[in-house]
This record gives C-alpha cells, structure tokens and sequence, in this order.
C-alpha cells in the first residue's frame, strides 16, 4: 500500500555541497562595491537580509508543506523587496526554488515553480521600473527564470527519488519482516512434529518405569535406558535442525539478492565458478553476501551490482563490485561481523570505495570444520556491535 500522497518525504541529512549554494549570495556584493555611494544603510539592509537567507534556509528544518511553502513564499518576496536596491536580489528567489523543489507531492512543487516564474517577471518589471535598460533586464529575468526551473526541477527529481528510494526501503524491511515471521512459524511447525511425538513417548516411558520400580526393577531399568536412548536421539535432531536455520544455503541467499537488487532498480550480474563447499564455508559466505548487497541498496546508489564466487589458488573468493559513489567506508558492525566470521576460519575481508564500491572476501579451501574446535565457540556468530 502506497503511502499517502500528502505526507511529504523524511528530510534527508545535509550534504556537504549543501552549503556550497550560499556563494550565490556573493551576487549581491557585486553593485555595492561598483557603486560610487560606497556602502550606506541600503547595502546594510542587504546584508542582514543575506543573513535571514541563511537562517531561513540553512538552519530550519521545513519537515512539512507548510514551512517550505511559507519559507519559498518568503525568500521570493525578499527578492521583490531588495530588487529596487540590488539587482542581484534574483538569487533570492533561486533560493525560493531550491526550496520549494522538495515539497511532495511533486504537482504541488511544480505549481509552486511556476508561481515563482511569476515572480521571476515581477522582477523584471521591478527593474525597468528603475531605469534599466529593457535589454539588461530581460537578460536579468531570462538567467533568473533559467535558474528557477534548473534548481526547482533538479530538486523535485532528487525528491522523488528520495521518497521512492525509501518507499522500496520500507518495503523490504517489511518483506524481511514477514519473512522473520514465516521462518519463526516454520521453525515452530518443525520442532512441534520433531519433538511432539518423541516428548510424548518419553513422558509415556517415564511413567512406566515409575510404576515398575518397586514390583520389577530390571524392567524399570530397562525402560529408563529407552529413555536416555530417544532423548539424545531427540537433542541429535534438535541439533541437526538448528544448524539448518543458521543459514537459507548460498543458493537461497543468491536468489533473495536477486530479487532484492531488481526490485531496487539495480542491474544483478553473477558468475560462479564449480566450488565444493563445507555447510560452514557456505554460511559465511552467505551471510556476507547477505549483509553486502544490503548495503548496494541502501547506501551506495549503484545502478549495477556484480557478484563473483571463484576459486583462486587455496582461497575461496566472493567479490561484491557495484558502480556507486564509493568513497571511503567505515567499518560498522555490519563488514566487522563479516571480518570476524572470516578470520574465524583463517580468511580476511578486503573492500575499497575507489569508482565505486569493491568487497572482497576470501577463505582457504582447507576443510573448516577441523579448525573449529581451536576458535573461539561465537567466533562464527559474534555478537552485534552497538551502532
């Protein structure tokens, strides 16, 4: 179910590049250090109305419709208002556009673009009211309506792809969460027809020997071994099942990454080579598929995902490359864990953020199981880091 479409999208954390739109203010220093009136009152004036600029648009939040409305509305005003001052007045009303590009949903936005074209010709004839030549002044509102419908239109597309990016976040995380849930419904069907009918035998077997141990107690001895036999038969199965929901096998993992990069708009290339691998070495390398490709989606803005399983030498390799914007990546809890459960069979992770970002995890091809024993017993399984 779509979310409704008057609840604008969760305000997303600055940039850094953000804040490199205040050297649009320097439009205005341009007349007042050219003007032979040197700077008086009026060009005081201006530069606490460059000062509101900041405020306005830098330091409050505009979470919904109404503050980035009345936040445009205001710095378009601005603009009318100091034109008759400062030609560079236009930028003010830039700024109403940058603004009032991420209102959602995006029809309002684009009404409110073109009520600041309007603006944009008011400020054309704020300036030939003045005397300036009909010429500069079309230029003025030309460069003025050309930047409105740059900066408005690129941020309504930026917005748009925020909230689609996070409607397919709250999307998954709710497939994973029904998911978790089917999983806890199938380990309790599987456990219920595991151990029903043996708990109920041994309960039926206990309460015979019970009743035999006074009048036969070779009897009640005997049956008492049948109880010991079926309860370690029993904690066997048990074991056997748990180790079987440790991980849904590479193959599961591989299909679930599938669906989750298509479905994220994200081109899913893959290659494997033939690998014999211990149920061990499957679960690591599953898991950090898992955990990998989780992060393509949400933070690397990737538009093609390869993932390579290979044998190199004496190592097992898995490859996760996407074509994101990289950078430089902090070790969370997420790639620790993935450190940790490689090296608790003698491999490593390596990953770099250059052109993108590259994942490289590998293992020995040795069998992982004899090392077992001599690591540490939630080295495979550690737990999680706070964030």
């Amino acid at each position: 179910m779509s979310a409704p479409q008057s609840k604008p999208p969760t305000s997303r954390r600055r940039r850094w590049f953000d804040y490199a739109y205040l050297v649009y203010l320097a439009n205005l220093l341009w007349q007042p250090t050219f003007d032979p009136r040197g700077f008086g009152w009026v060009n005081a004036a201006v530069t606490l109305a460059s000062a509101a600029v900041c405020l306005i648009f830098f330091l409050f939040p505009h979470r919904d419709n109404r503050s980035r409305l009345s936040a445009a509305t205001t710095l378009a005003a601005m603009g009318l208002i100091v034109a008759p001052f400062n030609y560079g007045a236009n930028v003010y009303i830039v700024y109403a556009s940058a603004i009032a590009g991420t209102v959602w949903p995006s029809r309002l936005a684009l009404r409110t673009i073109w009520g600041l074209l309007v603006a944009s010709a008011l400020y054309l004839a704020v300036l030939l009211g003045l005397g300036t030549p009909w010429q500069i002044g079309l230029i003025y509102c030309f460069l003025t309506a050309v930047l409105v419908l740059g900066v408005g239109l690129g941020n309504i597309s930026q917005t748009e792809r925020d909230h689609h990016r996070s409607q397919l976040e709250a999307a998954l995380e709710e497939n994973q969460r029904l998911a978790a849930i089917a999983e806890r419904e199938r380990i309790a069907r599987d456990l219920h027809d595991l151990l029903g009918h043996t708990l109920s035998l041994i309960t039926l077997k206990a309460e015979l020997a019970a009743k035999l141990a006074e009048r036969d107690p070779q009897r009640a001895a005997q049956e008492m071994r049948e109880v010991e036999r079926i309860s370690r038969k029993a904690t066997a199965q048990v074991r056997q099942a748990v180790q079987g929901y440790k991980s849904r096998g590479l193959q599961g993992e591989l299909a679930s990454a599938r669906l989750a990069l298509e479905a994220a708009g994200v081109r899913f290339e893959y290659y494997a080579q033939a690998l014999a691998l211990s149920p061990t070495q499957e679960t690591v390398i599953g898991m950090a598929l898992r955990e990998a490709v989780t992060n393509v989606i949400r933070h690397s803005g990737a538009t093609r995902c390869a993932i390579r399983l290979l044998k190199e030498a004496d190592r097992v390799v898995l490859e996760v490359e996407d074509d994101g914007r990289g950078g430089v990546l902090e070790e969370g809890s997420g790639l620790r864990g993935m450190r940790q459960r490689a090296e608790a069979l003698g491999g490593s992770l390596e990953y770099s953020g250059d052109g993108g970002t590259r994942l490289r995890l590998w293992l020995p091809t040795t069998d992982p199981e004899r090392a077992l024993p001599q690591a540490h017993p939630t080295a495979l399984y550690p737990k999680p880091d706070t964030l």
